[in-house]
C-alpha cells in the first residue's frame, strides 16, 4: 500500500501489510484460513463466486479454503465427484433430508440405524408431513413392496455395518429396489470408512468426521459425498441451515486424515484379536464382529468388503442384570462414552445410548438387549485392552 505511511495509527492497526510467500515457497502443512470474510478480486469475481461453487471465497458459511481442501480429499477417497462438509454428521444427514424431502413424501429408514437419524426422520420431519417408514434389516421384502407401490419412497437411509449391532446390508439388493422407483440411496458409511463401498452405485454417502476421520476426539464434523449435481442441490440448503464446518475443525480433521490409514489398520487388527478372544470368554455371549465366521452376515461382508472388519465389536455381557453397571465402572482403559473411531478405546451400553427410543421387540430384533455392550477399539496394546475387559468382567461377576 503506497500511502500506508500516511495513514493514522488507528487505520494502520487494521490495514497493515501482509507478508507474501515467494513463488514455490509453500508451507508443508496447509494454514488454517481462520477468516470469515474474503476479498474478491473485483465485482465481476464477486458475482462469479455467488453464481457457482468453486469460483472463489467470499464468506466462510458458503465456502472456506481449509474446509474445501478437506472436501476435495474426502470426495476423492470415496470415489465421487464432490462433497460438502458440515458441523456434524447429523447436520449432513439433515441437509440431505431437507433437500430431497417435502410434504407427503415417503422415506424409509432401517431400525438398525443411528438413533438421531431415526429421530430426525420420524420425530422431526414427520411433523412437516413427511411419512417415515421404519423397517428391519431383515425385512427387504417390505422395502421391495414399498418400491413397487403407488407412492414409492423418495429416499432410503441405511448404514452398514449398522450401529450398534453390526449387521451388514445387502447393498446390491437395496440399490436395485431403490433404482426401480428412482429412490435415492443414502448410506451412512461412518463405520465402514472412506475406502469402502465406493464401488457400489450409492447416490449419497454420509460420514461423521468426528469419528475415524479426525481420530483424536478434539473436533466435530460431518460430510455428504456424491455426484456433483446432487451436491450442488444440497449446497444452498446446507448453507442456509448454517451448520457449516469451521476451518479449525477442518484443519484438525485434515491433520487426522494423514494417519487415517495407519490408525484404522491398527484398530481393526486389535478388534479382530479382541473379538476372537471374546468368543472364548464365558462372560461374553453373542459376540458380533463382521470378520468372524460366526457373524450372521459374514458372507455378505466378505463379498462387499476388502478384508477390514472395522474397529467396533458388540457382545452381550453374561452376568446378573444388577451388576451390569459395575462392568463399566470397573474399566480402567476403556472410556464410557457414546462415540468411536478415536485412538482411545471406548465402551458403551447399547440400550441406554443407542436404542432407548425403540420398543422392546424392535430393539431385540435389532440385536440389542439390556446386557448388550459396544466396544470401539483404539490403537492401544490389544493385550492391555483384553486384560482391562477381563478384570471388569470379574468385578461384574463377583
Amino acid at each position: 500500500m503506497n500511502d500506508y505511511n500516511y495513514l493514522s495509527i488507528e487505520t494502520k492497526l487494521i490495514h497493515h501489510p501482509r507478508p507474501a510467500l515467494p513463488e514455490g515457497n509453500t508451507p508443508l502443512v496447509s494454514p488454517i484460513y481462520q477468516s470469515v470474510k474474503f476479498k474478491p478480486v473485483s465485482m465481476a469475481h464477486a458475482r462469479d463466486i455467488l453464481s457457482r461453487r468453486g469460483a472463489g471465497y467470499l464468506y466462510s458459511r458458503m465456502s472456506n479454503p481449509t474446509v474445501r481442501e478437506l472436501e476435495v480429499l474426502l470426495a476423492n477417497l470415496q470415489g465421487r465427484d464432490d462433497s460438502l462438509a458440515t458441523g456434524s454428521g447429523i447436520a449432513a444427514l439433515t441437509a440431505v433430508a431437507m433437500t430431497f424431502l417435502t410434504r407427503q413424501d415417503r422415506v424409509v429408514v432401517f431400525t438398525e440405524s443411528y438413533k438421531p437419524t431415526r429421530f430426525l426422520l420420524g420425530g422431526i420431519l414427520s411433523r412437516f408431513g413427511v411419512e417415515t417408514i421404519r423397517i428391519s434389516r431383515d425385512d427387504y421384502d417390505q422395502f421391495d413392496a414399498l418400491c413397487k407401490g403407488e407412492n414409492p419412497p423418495k429416499l432410503v437411509f441405511l448404514e452398514s455395518p449398522t450401529n450398534p449391532a453390526l449387521r451388514i446390508h445387502d447393498l446390491d439388493r437395496v440399490i436395485a429396489s431403490a433404482k426401480s422407483c428412482q429412490c435415492l440411496t443414502v448410506l451412512d458409511n461412518t463405520f465402514a470408512g472412506f475406502m469402502h463401498h465406493g464401488n457400489f452405485d450409492i447416490d449419497l454417502y454420509v460420514h461423521s468426521l468426528t469419528k475415524q476421520a479426525n481420530g483424536h476426539s478434539d473436533a466435530m464434523g460431518g460430510v455428504v459425498i456424491g455426484r456433483g449435481e446432487l451436491i450442488d442441490k444440497i449446497f444452498p440448503v446446507a448453507m442456509t441451515l448454517g451448520a457449516c464446518l469451521d476451518p479449525n475443525s477442518a484443519w484438525l480433521t485434515l491433520r487426522g486424515m494423514k494417519t487415517y490409514g495407519l490408525r484404522t489398520k491398527q484398530a481393526s487388527a486389535n478388534a479382530m484379536d479382541i473379538a476372537t478372544w471374546l468368543t472364548l470368554q464365558p462372560w461374553a455371549e453373542n459376540v458380533r464382529y463382521p470378520a468372524l465366521a460366526s457373524h450372521p452376515d459374514h458372507e455378505i461382508w466378505r463379498k462387499q468388503n476388502k478384508g477390514d472388519g472395522g474397529a467396533v465389536i458388540t457382545f452381550d455381557l453374561r452376568c446378573h442384570e444388577s451388576r451390569f453397571d459395575q462392568f463399566f465402572d470397573s474399566l480402567k482403559l476403556f472410556i464410557l462414552t457414546p462415540s468411536l473411531g478415536c485412538v482411545e478405546s471406548l465402551a458403551a451400553p447399547c440400550l441406554l445410548f443407542f436404542a432407548d427410543d425403540l420398543p422392546v421387540n424392535e430393539a431385540l430384533k435389532a440385536g440389542i438387549n439390556k446386557m448388550t455392550i459396544r466396544l470401539a477399539i483404539g490403537i492401544e496394546s490389544s493385550d492391555d485392552l483384553k486384560h482391562d475387559l477381563a478384570q471388569a468382567a470379574i468385578a461384574a461377576l463377583s
